[in-house]
């Protein structure tokens, strides 16, 4: 008997017996009755949250993450500001404003402070009287070192420019005088009584923890030295071991390097400092406790140019052993110029493509083993906005001196995406980025992070949360330039691009239209949450994950074992 058959007889047969129950019993029985002959499926149940999402991997855009094997920690990198007008200090208003960033500066890098400027600033040196001793005057110097202090910053001192009554010849040049002394002797006595002025207010003990550093750039002729390779080694040499007189065990190292095609000379400082004749002790080598360099990305050149740029000098550096493990910085940095090769007053971009260049660096920065990256400030002009940098560092700051770990993706040098995973207080941290180099980018990207052993292996449920920088996500420009320009506000089109300073774009009514709507952007500029508490667990001993990356986009995700 076929199927349809079958089921005809059943049918007839429960008609047959539903109609004697129905005459015979009463309705209780009926109920009953019913109850017992026809089974009610119970419903479905509840869909288990814990169930693992079903993610088809692709095999090229895998990045495997072994969470036993660890490389090394997420240091802080971020904290140093540089300043170049340090009397700013003494302005109560001023010292006030700083309030809001001592949550991730810590240090500022004070530059020109000896003289030699084009505002005639820090003029402590008067010339020398008829002995050849120098006359100084260095109370202005104690009053804004006493106002810095007061803000709890730490001080680096940059050991520059030489006095212009130090020079028969005064060039003035892009940032003031940049000649070197005449006299050696008084410039020995200069740099003693700098020092001792420091030491006598602030204490030896306290002094020898800063670092100074003598010159800014010294391999960019005239701008920043208007003299010979060879006159510059002499000058760090002399310098130092003036210094060393003062302050025996000072941390001091020679000025950052400009990495531009301008540049006159680059590693020979390294070898003058590990095996050249000293030019003020006749010994072989000088002392060197830091090294730095200068680093300015150009959007309109599409690139990544840091690899490029540091490399030779970690080359160099790692060729010494006693120069191998110093500090390798980068004390001048930003994005110099936007897609149009504008430069304007802004020294970074300050949307989703500053934000994802940024990931980039810091990858880079724990390769190439550089301690630190001075930063010209993550703020936005004339508020406490952050730009999408500051963001950035906001993630950066959540994993700090965590544990970074060991991964293995398959993507080529020149994509500029990754992914840095790291552990802190037994969770684990995916600080994933995609950068390309041009605004106008639609280059997406997904990765299918893959993590097993080590914390992986000791718990099977997870809860996940994600925090967004890309374009709709903590990024504020977009909707100022959109206010500015319904506001009529007049707009220099020809001036730089979506840099931290709207000015450089804007004429002064845009200040308006800022405060105005500060609230509105304040909410747009907090570091959203994109994912909160997320139920995963883990398969085959695996967690695998799919994150989906707009063009320029960093994301950190969360992993808390359950």
């Amino acid at each position: 008997m076929n199927y349809l058959k079958k089921k005809t007889l059943f049918f007839f047969v429960f008609l047959i017996s539903v109609s004697t129950i129905l005459y015979t019993c009463s309705n209780d029985e009926i109920r009953k009755e019913l109850e017992e002959m026809v089974e009610v499926p119970d419903p479905d149940p509840d869909p288990d949250p814990e169930t693992p999402e079903e993610i088809v991997v692709d095999p090229d855009k895998v990045v495997s993450i072994n969470t036993g094997s660890t490389v090394g920690e997420f240091y802080n990198f971020w904290s140093t500001r540089p300043m170049v007008n340090q009397s700013r200090f003494n302005a109560v208003g001023f010292r006030n404003s700083l309030n809001s960033i001592k949550d991730y500066v810590k240090s500022y890098n004070l530059v020109r402070t000896m003289g030699g400027r084009t505002d005639n600033l820090n003029d402590f040196y008067k010339g020398v009287d008829a002995s050849g001793n120098i006359i100084t005057d260095f109370s202005e110097l104690i009053t804004t070192m006493r106002n810095f202090r007061s803000t709890g910053f730490k001080p680096r001192i940059v050991l520059s420019k030489v006095p212009w009554e130090m020079v028969s010849e005064k060039i003035v040049n892009d940032f003031g005088n940049t000649s070197p002394p005449d006299n050696y002797d008084h410039w020995r006595q200069y740099v003693n009584a700098f020092l001792t002025t420091l030491v006598n207010e602030f204490g030896i003990n306290e002094v020898k923890t800063w670092r100074f550093r003598v010159s800014t750039e010294p391999n960019f002729t005239p701008n920043h030295w208007n003299g010979t390779m060879q006159d510059y080694f002499r000058h760090y040499d002399i310098t130092v071991d003036e210094v060393l007189k003062v302050i025996p065990d000072a941390i001091i190292g020679p000025g950052n390097m400009l990495t531009e095609g301008a540049a006159t000379y680059t590693t020979q400082l390294i070898d003058h400092c590990a095996t050249g004749t000293n030019y003020a002790t006749g010994a072989i080598g000088t002392k060197m406790d830091f090294f730095s360099i200068s680093y300015y990305e150009k959007i309109d050149q599409n690139t990544v140019d840091l690899v490029e740029k540091i490399e030779p000098y970690r080359n160099s550096l790692n060729s010494y052993p006693q120069f191998s493990n110093i500090p390798l910085d980068i004390q001048e940095f930003g994005m110099l110029r936007d897609e149009n090769a504008v430069r304007g007053v802004s020294l970074t971009d300050a949307t989703e493509l500053g934000a994802s260049w940024y990931a980039r660096v810091a990858d880079l920065a724990f390769e190439y083993r550089i301690s630190e990256i001075y930063d010209w400030g993550q703020e936005i002009e004339s508020s406490n906005l952050p730009q999408g940098r500051r963001n950035v560092s906001k993630m950066f700051q959540m994993v700090e001196s965590g544990t970074r770990l060991q991964s293995i993706d398959n993507l080529s040098p020149n994509v500029h995406a990754g992914i840095i995973p790291v552990i802190k207080n037994g969770n684990i941290y995916l600080l994933v980025y995609n950068h390309n180099t041009t605004r106008n980018s639609t280059n997406t990207r997904t990765f299918f992070p893959i993590l097993e052993g080590g914390e992986i292996a000791g718990s099977t449920s997870w809860k996940m949360n994600e925090w967004t920088v890309d374009k709709d996500h903590g990024i504020i420009m977009h909707e100022l330039y959109k206010d500015i320009r319904a506001a009529g506000v007049g707009e220099k089109t020809n001036g730089r691009i979506y840099g931290n300073r709207p000015s450089d774009r804007f004429e002064d009514g845009w200040r308006d239209v800022l405060s105005a709507n500060l609230s509105k952007y304040e909410a747009i500029a907090e570091l959203p949450k994109t994912i909160v508490d997320k139920s995963i667990i883990t398969k085959d001993d695996k967690l695998t994950l799919e994150v989906n990356l707009e063009p320029h986009s960093v994301k950190l995700i969360e992993l808390i074992p359950q």
